[in-house]
């Protein structure tokens, strides 16, 4: 028998420290969207009180991390908090991670006996990512922990991993999504919201919350788009993308994929698109902006993002405008131009992809993302996230 689920709903606020900057000039930006399965969604009509904390940042880049604990005693751990996938795994004890948790030292540790293809998993116990990685967990029960936070969720599903990637940095993943073992789920969340810091800002904060503070930011400035139903993931619908004041020659029809729509993914860096859609932007934005090519000695920043100029200084900048069903995403210069502190070169922060599109965590920078699970909808609104 699987152990019980929480019977409170939990105030989830994290400390969300941002992961060092890679040592390699080049890599393959991160991506961490979950593939297949879909579970049903847990329901109750009146979410609990939760508690409003902030959390400052170290400096930013790439991914947000939540801080947690797990075992008896504690041990604690920062994961990757996705919105892409569902499973909460962190690394266990190996001879590549010897500091990792070890179970044999939790007394409240339990093995769960069902079959990992029962709650979404293959039947090895492997947890797929769409970027090519994957992690062999061991499925269990044992007490999870919110450091500085007093929530103690005792009997808390997770999977005891061991990544495919001897290199992979964080200590594990906190999956928020839709599924039956996310975080969202087991504690029977029907409303979250977060704000994203600034990945640049050495004094930003980044915060998640739940329950009623989840559902204070509504105001007149909040937009409001309805998500795909019964997707496996938190998907919405693009209908076209304008640069500056020039709207792309794109239809509702140019964004369809296998998933239905735009995956927004807290766990994923940049943001995905077609390759012809992102040469449209492209030329669109030399054709506003007048920044040549970039031809310097320098390799752009990751594996994936090809289109990068020389630094725009003070030349004008516009923003891109995502049209979402009934809702328009404004994106500032920091929102998809990817430059490093003192480098002469900038890229556009957007990676090919003709199978799934993917509204990344960078995209996400300073605005207040609000996950309705009970009316079925995703808002958003500009905030100052070292303010809340």
């Amino acid at each position: 028998m699987a152990p019980s689920i929480f019977h409170i709903l939990l105030l989830i606020l994290f400390h969300l420290l941002l992961a060092t900057a890679p040592t390699s000039s080049a890599r393959t930006p991160t991506r961490r969207k979950q593939t297949g399965f879909r579970a049903p969604l847990t329901r109750v009509k009146n979410p609990l009180e939760a508690s409003l904390v902030t959390s400052r940042m170290t400096a930013s880049k790439d991914e947000y991390l939540l801080s947690l604990a797990v075992g008896t005693p504690p041990k604690p751990f920062s994961a990757i908090m996705d919105t892409g996938s569902d499973l909460i795994w962190t690394k266990c004890k190996s001879s590549h991670d010897p500091g990792s948790f070890d179970p044999s030292k939790s007394i409240s540790f339990v093995e769960i006996n069902e079959t990992c293809e029962m709650l979404g998993l293959s039947a090895d116990c492997i947890q797929k990512y769409a970027d090519g990685h994957s992690v062999s967990v061991t499925l269990a029960a044992d007490a999870l922990t919110v450091p500085g936070t007093g929530q103690n969720m005792h009997g808390g599903i997770f999977g005891c991993g061991i990544p495919d990637d001897e290199n992979f940095m964080y200590d594990g993943v906190v999956g928020m999504g839709r599924g039956v073992l996310s975080l969202v789920t087991l504690s029977n969340q029907t409303i979250f919201s977060y704000c994203l810091g600034s990945r640049f800002d050495t004094e930003t904060s980044s915060v998640l919350l739940t329950g009623s503070e989840a559902s204070n930011y509504y105001d007149s400035d909040v937009q409001t788009t309805p998500l795909v139903t019964d997707a496996s993931n938190y998907i919405i619908t693009l209908e076209g993308i304008s640069v500056g004041e020039t709207k792309l020659a794109v239809t509702k029809n140019d964004f369809v994929t296998s998933d239905g729509g735009m995956v927004v993914d807290s766990g994923t860096t940049f943001m995905y698109l077609d390759a012809r859609i992102i040469e449209m932007i492209s030329n669109e934005f030399v054709n506003q902006t007048k920044l040549e090519k970039y031809t310097g000695s320098d390799k752009p920043y990751y594996t994936g993002l090809e289109h990068c100029f020389n630094a725009p200084g003070n030349v004008q900048i516009p923003n891109l405008v995502f049209h979402f069903e009934g809702a328009d995403w404004e994106l500032p210069k920091e929102n998809y131009i990817y430059q490093q502190h003192g480098n002469d070169m900038a890229c556009l922060a957007f990676v090919a992809d003709d199978k799934q599109f993917i509204f990344g965590n960078m995209q996400q920078q300073n605005m207040m993302v609000i996950y309705d699970l009970y009316n079925n909808n995703l808002s958003f609104k500009p905030a100052n996230c070292k303010l809340l």
